[in-house]
């Protein structure tokens, strides 16, 4: 079975690109829905005393944030991908 990750890879990079430059900019409503996901992981890893500090704390929120939004982006695609095929 051959993988291909060429189209992950090309949709999570700027996603991850996305989310980086959200990070220093939480004072806007977009910046935090796009960092939403990764901001929500870290709060529950410290309601669990698991959070992680300083570069942790933005590791964890870029790329949990990068993933989610990945996955959104793929789900949507898939979604539209089934819907074509169903309406021919």
């Amino acid at each position: 079975m051959i993988v291909r990750l060429v189209a992950p890879t090309a949709v999570f990079f700027p996603c991850g690109i996305a989310a980086a430059v959200a990070v220093t900019h939480l004072n806007t409503l977009p910046a935090f829905v796009v960092i939403a996901p990764g901001y929500m992981v870290q709060a529950w890893l410290f309601e669990t005393h698991r959070a992680l500090g300083g570069f942790g704390y933005q590791v964890t929120m870029v790329g949990v944030s990068a993933l989610v939004w990945t996955l959104i982006i793929f789900s949507l695609a898939s979604a539209v991908r089934l819907l074509r095929r169903l309406v021919r």
